[in-house]
């Protein structure tokens, strides 16, 4: 062999072995500027997810799954979703179970970005995970879209942080909208509380506490719970000697929920409750506990519920019933994390479709603009998408009567 032809093969050699390195890696297809864009190629966009389908909070981190698969399967049945580029994509999701635990997150979260090399991250269940890999993400670019947590720390500061943006209104807009309610009625009012012992739980008490300050509402008798714990009976019996006129319930257990409601009936102490968005399912948490609401029964919300008999006739709600139905069977649509993850999927897919660049950073900059429409909220509220908060910074109180919410405000 010549030295010409020896060099040939020197050539061809490198290049095959190029060639099966690129494969190897996953990355996909290119950018508009031609440099490699992890999770893309011309007919898919990978995103990758970390959900809690096992512990405490299984039941709410499935539910999550469910209703985002729903609404994915059907953008893909439909053959996808048109990017800027002109190529129609898939969407393959690649999720894995953290039970909740942010050690067992942050494993995800390197699985997802370096083995599976995942465009972004989408609905990571819950304040703890998705704070254990926030600065990751933001560290190394990576997308962390639409966590699952009300927690204002995702959204807040998003200069700071521009690579994680939340969805839902925040806990503590959540807490400061029961305070305007409660502060407009203009008369003196006593306030029980019971929070979940943990970030979640406090966000919903500050932001209530902020906006009963200076009001003739009082908090007169305050407890805690643990998410495993298998009863609130204890802390309702403590809660119920304060004779307090209502119970604000930030509880984030649909059970635990249901039980606090039957364990005051049970005592002869009967206030308006206050529920937070989270247990709001009438299925999960009001038939369950056996009371009509003839005392007061309110909660929060900024999706149409699937139980909910005013939008039986919906279109929206008709369609996500009927796609959770092909996609998850035996899932519960009227799960309150099923809808959100459904909504939030939607809003995910309008992102795709108008971000100007096919890119991690075409997707982030078109998140922080995003306005407009997507299926399930509520009348009179859409995207308001912004550098200092979630893109749903509204919500509404609503009353449990007739079998059914009603908006009261």
């Amino acid at each position: 062999m010549n030295q010409a032809q020896s060099r040939v093969l020197r050539a061809g050699v490198l290049l095959a072995a190029a060639v099966l390195s690129l494969a190897a890696c996953g990355r996909g297809g290119t950018s508009s500027s031609g440099s490699q864009t992890p999770g893309i190629t011309d007919t898919t966009v990978k995103i990758g997810a970390s959900y809690a389908l096992s512990g405490p909070l299984a039941a709410n981190g499935t539910a999550a799954m469910n209703g985002a698969k729903s609404y994915f399967d059907a953008i893909n049945a439909q053959g996808g979703v048109k990017m800027s580029d002109g190529k129609t994509r898939k969407i393959e999701v690649v999720k894995y179970d953290d039970g909740y635990d942010p050690a067992r997150a942050v494993q995800n979260y390197k699985k997802l970005t370096t083995q599976d090399n995942v465009f972004a991250l989408f609905q990571t269940f819950g304040t703890a995970p998705n704070l254990a890999i926030m600065d990751s993400a933001n560290a190394e670019k990576v997308p962390q879209l639409f966590v699952h947590s009300g927690a204002a720390v995702f959204s807040q500061n998003q200069q700071a942080k521009p690579y994680t943006v939340g969805w839902q209104p925040t806990y503590e807009t959540e807490g400061a909208a029961y305070a305007r309610f409660l502060t407009a009625q203009d008369k003196d009012v006593t306030v029980a509380v019971i929070s979940q012992n943990d970030d979640l739980g406090k966000a919903f008490v500050n932001g209530f506490t902020s906006g009963i300050a200076g009001s003739k509402v009082k908090i007169v008798a305050q407890e805690t719970y643990q998410a495993t714990d298998p009863t609130l009976d204890s802390q309702v019996t403590k809660l119920a000697a304060s004779k307090a006129d209502v119970l604000f319930s930030a509880i984030a257990i649909p059970k635990l929920t249901a039980g606090a409601l039957s364990k005051s009936a049970e005592l002869g102490w009967n206030p308006e409750h206050l529920l937070v968005s989270l247990v709001s399912s009438v299925d999960q948490v009001i038939k369950p506990s056996g009371l009509d609401g003839s005392h007061g029964i309110y909660s929060t919300a900024f999706v149409k519920a699937a139980d909910d008999q005013q939008w039986a006739t919906d279109k929206d709600v008709q369609d996500y019933i009927a796609r959770m139905k092909t996609s998850a069977p035996g899932a519960d649509p009227t799960v309150p994390n099923a809808a959100w993850g459904y909504g939030a999927a939607a809003t995910l897919v309008k992102a795709l479709q108008e971000a100007k660049a096919v890119t991690r950073d075409g997707l982030v900059q078109e998140v922080q603009s995003l306005s407009g429409a997507v299926p399930l909220l509520l009348p009179g509220l859409e995207l308001h998408a912004s550098l200092d908060g979630p893109p749903i910074k509204e919500l509404h109180v609503q009353q449990f009567k007739d079998g059914k919410w009603s908006l009261v405000d």
